[in-house]
């Protein structure tokens, strides 16, 4: 319970600190969760210490949030930008290991130089969700997120790779720069190829398990959740770096996503939930950690002695002005590189920004967190001598610091700096009402849908596209609220005398029983109101009628007494009977309506067209009708969670107000229960 009831404290912490930031979006998220951490620390049921084995921390939290970047990362970008990613990433932390080791060895003499690139290279990496949390609505050069993004999943794994080089060194004792560099390539290399080789081979089994008839959506998750854990754990168990395995072989799982196109729609809704929700809580709970251990990390620091309080302040202040100064140096020097990028144009006053303030705006968002303090945590407590690890507590303590001066910095400078950018991007662009919000929404959804149909759900996505097109069209034309129900009625009374006039001559001609043409009304009528309802009501009758099939298919296969039967064999043949002819008089009903189509009706009568010519599809078999509608739903709630995503993203670029970003989602909440619940 020593470890559960903090473990518990911690994500409550997270949830609560998501509120906060909700009703105060100018304060970075990360920095609620550390202040929350440290307020938790401090309850009289928490203990205060909590011991860390090192390595399951790497495995546990740095391996997977490594992976689920790398999966989401768009591989496009990561092209297009690759050469400021890479001078990012890797140059610019080889610099950064090897001059800022020497400056804090020079800062601290008693610091052994091993413990000291070890400490820079813990500085090394940045984080791209605190950077997002902080410039959300800010106008950023339109090309510096993306290398941003690139830089901190490869900066990640090269600090990481960087730091264990230098760790071993401590714990060795011994230093040799050959040694060093060769082990670094080796287990760089080695790292990529067996990332690779086993994403490779983790997504070939899922594959052939789909392949063979396994559906099981949970295990195939559960196959990809337990992917980067199995991968680390292999490579390190090989003496190759696990960082750079899991970053190879998430980009191998994202490539399987965007190109393979082989995984269901509700494999990629399990999954996608599962992934954000744990990058979620992971990333959380990093800096919810911080806070948490900032009074442990104190108080071990006035305890070992190390250092005083106020030198290692000063200390922190110097290694982060430090840090900013060779990130903007180093882009300063290198921004031809940055700004001359093929195929890259500019969108507008963001990014027309001089040599300087692009420098001095990529050094403000390298703000440092979740991988800085995992990967300081992961420094083991004492060497293998049994003496403690040297300036440990130092080394966390300065860490910690860094991360917060970095956020606290970005948060005050960066609105800043980009005022007069922020204000004239206002001026140009207005607030979304709900009907262009829903509008945009709804284009963009439909493009993601083609992007994401796979094959075994063309058929049902093109559906649904349909669906979406419509209400579009509708929106765009104007006139979604203007339909006249007398008018409809009106063409519904046309096309339900074709049917009858069709249904009577099949009868005269002997297609079709008599008794057809006493049950038809009763049938037909449901579909007179199914035309005037809303999309979300068309959605909840055509569910009610597809559990009713259902329900009298199942009735129809037990085990009724005769006179029952008989009567439901009856009912079966005429229902078949009317699935038979129903493509004929559909087809008489859209042709009357197409000769009484006149300018003033001409809407409605486009609408009720479009409506027979939806059911005059190809019929189905019940089996392939289940199978089919199963797929239909499943794209349905894919297409609901895609447009949840998109209102989020317009909220956060301030394009849409709370009042509207509210109302959008519960109407999405509103069509996601009549999905959920057809009875």
């Amino acid at each position: 319970m020593e470890f559960v009831i903090p473990l518990l404290a911690l994500i409550g912490v997270i949830v609560v600190a998501t509120v906060l930031n909700k009703k105060f979006p100018r304060v970075p998220l990360a920095l609620f969760q550390i202040l929350l951490g440290a307020m938790v620390s401090w309850l009289p049921f928490i203990p205060l210490t909590l011991e860390f084995e090192p390595e399951v921390f790497m495995v546990c939290l740095i391996a997977p949030l490594l992976f689920s970047d790398a999966r989401v990362t768009s591989r496009k970008e990561l092209w297009v930008y690759r050469k400021p990613i890479l001078f990012m990433a890797l140059g610019l932390v080889l610099i950064t290991v090897i001059g800022l080791g020497y400056a804090i060895h020079m800062l601290i003499p008693s610091m052994p130089l091993a413990a000291a690139f070890a400490l820079a290279a813990v500085l090394s990496p940045t984080d791209a969700v605190a950077v997002k949390s902080i410039t959300q609505g800010l106008p950023l050069p339109s090309s510096l997120m993306p290398i941003l993004e690139g830089e901190s999943l490869l900066n990640d794994a090269a600090g990481i790779v960087s730091f264990k080089v230098a760790l071993a060194v401590v714990l060795s004792g011994v230093f040799s720069v050959q040694a060093a560099t060769f082990n670094f390539l080796i287990v760089s290399i080695g790292g990529i190829l067996a990332g690779l080789i086993c994403g490779f081979l983790f997504v070939k089994l899922r594959l052939s398990l789909r392949q063979n008839g396994f559906e099981e959506v949970n295990s195939l998750v559960a196959i990809q959740f337990i992917t980067p854990f199995v991968i680390f754990i292999i490579a390190e168990e090989l003496a190759v770096s696990g960082i750079l395995a899991v970053v190879a072989a998430g980009i191998i799982h994202g490539i399987e996503r965007d190109r393979l196109q082989q995984t269901s729609t509700k494999i990629q809704i399990t999954s996608s939930t599962t992934w954000s929700v744990l990058s979620y809580l992971f990333n959380g709970f990093v800096f919810v950690l911080l806070g948490f251990l900032l009074p442990e990390v104190v108080h071990g620091l006035l305890m070992s002695q190390e250092i005083s309080i106020m030198v290692v302040l000063g200390f922190t202040l110097l290694i982060s002005v430090g840090l900013f100064l060779i990130r903007y140096i180093w882009v300063y020097v290198l921004h031809r590189n940055f700004a001359a990028i093929e195929g890259h144009e500019t969108h507008g006053e963001a990014d027309n920004v001089s040599r300087g303030r692009y420098a001095f705006l990529t050094a403000t968002c390298g703000i440092h967190g979740t991988i800085t303090l995992a990967t300081a945590m992961s420094i083991p407590y004492a060497l293998s001598n049994g003496t403690m690890f040297p300036y440990r507590n130092t080394i966390l303590f300065i860490s910690a610091g860094v991360i917060l001066l970095s956020l606290i910095f970005a948060t005050v400078v960066l609105p800043l700096a980009l005022r007069h950018a922020a204000h004239h991007v206002k001026d140009e662009k207005s607030l979304l009402s709900i009907q262009e919000a829903t509008q945009l929404i709804l284009q963009r959804t439909i493009q993601l849908l083609h992007a994401e149909s796979d094959q075994g759900h063309k058929r049902a996505t093109f559906r649904v596209i349909r669906e979406l097109e419509e209400q579009r069209r509708m929106m765009e034309e104007g006139k979604a609220s203007r339909l006249s129900s007398s008018v409809l009625r009106k063409l519904q009374e046309i096309a339900r005398e074709a049917e009858m006039k069709k249904l009577t001559e099949m009868i005269e001609q002997g297609e079709v029983s008599s008794q057809l043409m006493m049950h038809y009304p009763v049938i037909s009528e449901p579909q007179e109101l199914y035309t005037v309802r809303s999309n979300l009501r068309r959605i909840w009758f055509g569910y009610k009628m597809y559990w009713m099939k259902k329900k009298l298919k199942k009735l129809s296969s037990a085990q009724l007494p005769p006179k029952i039967a008989s009567r439901t064999k009856k009912m079966t043949e005429f229902v078949e009977e009317l699935h038979r002819v129903k493509g004929g008089l559909r087809q008489a009903a859209i042709q009357a309506i197409q000769q009484h189509m006149t300018p003033d009706n001409r809407y409605e009568a486009m609408f009720m067209i479009q409506y027979y010519a939806r059911l005059q599809q190809a019929t189905l078999s019940e089996e392939e009708e289940a199978n089919f509608m199963e797929k239909v739903s499943e794209v349905r709630l894919l297409s609901i969670q895609l447009k949840r995503d998109l209102v989020q993203k317009l909220e956060e670029s301030e394009q849409i107000t709370p009042a509207t970003r509210l109302k959008l989602l519960q109407n999405m909440n509103y069509e996601e229960m009549l999905l959920l619940d057809p009875a």
